[in-house]
């Protein structure tokens, strides 16, 4: 019987134990296919190990498994520590030191021609190659391929009845307040205050689970021009590969994007606006993402942005601070 007895309790053990070892196997198969799928080709290459990296992968072996997972347990606190509470105050614009060694600003691409060319295709839609994509709360959409990797460049026309081009610059521009009303930015601030040309700034923006944030940086400079009697505003934005800003972990890097606006007074009180977009968000982004930024995300976009307009003065004096001029 009790021979019986431990056989059955060592038969039970070995059922244990496959189990977990299924569990463990079937846990790292799904880790290894969401990788594969979600995240870019380069980070499934061989990355130099960093600093601090170094002595808890070379002493990984000396420890015992209580301090291994110990080890992790802390690790999960200070992410958990660190990590934003949702629905909380994000992080506002942050007082940084220029990046040692500088920043090189590609000047040729924010000549006088950039910004006349947004205001004539404010007035003339030049969409020779582009095709309709869509059209939504007052917002129109065109796309053209860009590249070979299925990536599109676009063009938007979009009347905003009820904010004034002064209106959405100062909130486009006001990147304290852009955290505050625009759920998808985690972190924007300026990298680099320059008196002539464009700033250089930091933007990081949230991906829906389980994808990746991504994060960019770039420059960006805005003129108001007078022309033939009229009053435009117009903001150019391109990204800036030669800098020292680090890669931050939980982000992938954006190294190539574009966006420009062209703003215009419309019915007195509202404005008329063309934005021209493009960007490589880098990795395997499902297609309903891409559908749903471009289709549903720029209007929304849009609508948030006019809202945020009706906000800003209530923002503004309750943090005792004057709004963005463009002058």
């Amino acid at each position: 019987m009790i021979k019986l007895q431990v056989l059955r309790y060592m038969g039970i053990l070995t059922v244990m134990k496959l189990g977990v070892f299924a569990v463990s196997a079937l846990s790292l198969l799904i880790a290894f296919t969401w990788i594969v799928i979600y995240c870019p080709v380069s980070v499934m290459k061989t990355k130099p190990v960093l600093e601090n990296q170094v002595n808890v992968h070379a002493n990984r072996n000396d420890m015992s498994m209580d301090e291994y997972f110990g080890h992790y347990e802390d690790e999960v606190r200070k992410e958990i520590k660190n990590a934003k509470v949702k629905g909380g105050p994000k992080v506002m614009e942050k007082s940084k030191e220029t990046p040692k060694g500088g920043v090189e600003v590609p000047m040729e691409l924010y000549g006088d021609n950039a910004f006349q060319s947004m205001i004539d295709q404010l007035h003339t839609r030049q969409l020779a190659g582009f095709e309709f994509l869509a059209e939504s709360m007052n917002v129109t959409i065109y796309r053209q391929p860009k590249g070979n990797a299925g990536l599109y460049q676009y063009k938007l026309y979009a009347t905003l009845p009820n904010a004034t081009p002064d209106q959405i610059a100062a909130v486009f521009l006001d990147n304290q307040y852009r955290v505050v009303w625009d759920n998808y930015v985690t972190e924007l601030y300026v990298v680099q205050k320059n008196q002539i040309g464009p700033d250089v700034i930091y933007f990081n923006v949230d991906f829906p689970w389980p994808l990746t944030n991504r994060d960019y940086v770039y420059a960006r400079e805005t003129r108001r021009i007078k022309q033939n009697g009229k009053d435009f505003i117009v903001i150019v934005m391109h990204s800036v590969t030669k800098h020292n800003v680090p890669e931050k972990k939980g982000a992938i890097r954006v190294s190539d994007y574009h966006q420009s606006l062209a703003l215009e007074l419309w019915n007195g009180k509202g404005t008329k606006a063309y934005i021209q977009y493009y960007d490589d968000p880098r990795g395997n982004l499902p297609s309903w993402l891409v559908n749903w930024a471009a289709k549903t995300g720029v209007p929304a976009f849009m609508a948030d942005l006019q809202r945020a307009c009706g906000g800003l003065q209530a923002y503004l004096d309750k943090n005792h601070r004057k709004a963005v001029v463009v002058e």
